[in-house]
């Protein structure tokens, strides 16, 4: 894909504050500094800022929808895992959740900035330009975007229960918040992901009946379709054992960590598995 000027401008600028907000963030648990923090708030805010300018204007260039790649799926999900982990901060007084999320913007970011350099990959599908396609493609993305909150919650459960375990020092926990609240936005970050997996999954099965009604059944063991529908299962098998005393905690924080490698699985059907949903 080609980006214009003004769009890799931003495109590595956005990564820039990234990684100058990782940095901060990782003084900030180290020192418990204040200004830190607040630095690194400022570069997942101006990454996520920039980048979608770059979505913006690559789908105003381009007259398409903008999240229909690869390269623009991976930094959507960046910038929606940025912006969700900063209204969190400021509407639950998670900061540890700004530093857990900052990492996982860079590598996203970076991996982005691999598939917009490696040449587009051969029998990519034409996505089919309609206002249901642009509402499954978001409400999926959106179901990733919180199976990664959760992902990040997880790490940061486990984390802090073993600095608790091990007498951490006072700047660690002094960014946590109590193992309760952690785990609270854990579980329902995956309520909110498998609600939205579910209506996109409804949408696309709809919209995909339409397109290829007559042409015979294969659409419905795409390996995309497939694999977003184990997604689904899993990911509502581990909130309806989240509820049960013996899962609750370290078990369902475990448990939304390893349920992520399927959000993976999910990219990566886009990119080499599906017939119908190949990224271009």
């Amino acid at each position: 894909m080609i980006l214009s000027p003004f769009e890799t401008t931003l495109l590595w600028a956005g990564l820039c504050f990234y990684v100058y907000g990782t940095v901060f963030a990782f003084a900030a648990v180290k020192t418990g500094n204040a200004k830190s923090l607040a630095r690194a708030r400022l570069g997942a805010l101006v990454g996520a800022f920039d980048h979608s300018l770059v979505l913006f204007s690559y789908g105003a260039r381009t007259g398409r929808f903008p999240v229909s790649g690869a390269f623009e799926a991976f930094l959507f999900l960046a910038t929606v895992v940025s912006l969700a982990a900063l209204v969190l901060d400021w509407y639950r007084k998670l900061a540890v959740l700004v530093v857990g999320t900052l990492p996982l913007a860079v590598v996203t970011t970076l991996l982005a900035i691999m598939l917009a350099l490696a040449p587009a990959a051969a029998g990519g599908t034409q996505s089919v330009s309609s206002a249901w396609t642009v509402v499954h493609v978001f409400i999926a993305m959106g179901s990733y975007g919180a199976f990664a909150i959760a992902f990040v919650t997880g790490i940061l459960y486990l984390v802090e229960q073993r600095s608790l375990k091990q007498h951490a020092s006072a700047s660690i926990l002094g960014l946590m918040p109590s193992l309760e609240a952690v785990a609270r936005v854990n579980v329902r970050s995956i309520a909110v992901g498998a609600a939205l997996l579910a209506g996109g999954i409804v949408v696309g099965y709809l919209r995909a009946r339409k397109e290829f009604f007559g042409k015979g059944p294969e659409w419905r063991v795409d390996p995309k379709i497939i694999v977003s529908t184990l997604t689904f299962a899993v990911y509502t098998a581990v909130l309806v054992l989240s509820a049960r005393p013996a899962f609750r905690g370290r078990r369902t924080a475990l448990a939304s960590v390893l349920s992520f490698l399927l959000v993976m699985a999910n990219f990566s059907t886009s990119l080499f598995g599906s017939g119908i949903h190949r990224f271009r």
